[in-house]
């Protein structure tokens, strides 16, 4: 999977990337497809451009995005990071609104 096209600028500018060389993007996509990964284990679905969750969906691909970019590499001495608690109400939030499958067809 790779950043979608249409969210790429999205993503370089809320990770303070603009213009990315080959290897900065690789770094980004990776981060990117963690996120997605993460949020598809949660059970939340990238909800379609027009839906009114997608706003919220895209506020917490990127703040993921530029979490798992930020601590790539990063070495943890005294534990665990602090974890964000708006992101994480986000998250909540995105998971309690997710429509069933049957929904969706």
């Amino acid at each position: 999977m790779a950043i979608p096209e249409e969210l790429l600028g999205a993503v370089e500018a809320y990770c303070k990337e603009p213009d990315p060389d080959e290897l900065t993007l690789l770094e980004l996509t990776i981060a990117w497809d963690t996120a997605a990964g993460y949020l598809q284990g949660a059970g939340v679905s990238r909800p379609k451009a027009d839906d009114e969750r997608h706003g919220l969906w895209l506020g917490v691909m990127l703040a993921l995005t530029l979490d798992g970019y930020d601590q790539r590499g990063a070495q943890f001495s005294a534990g665990k990071l602090q974890e964000n608690p708006a992101l994480r109400r986000k998250l909540n939030q995105l998971k309690r609104t997710e429509p069933a499958l049957s929904e969706e067809e």
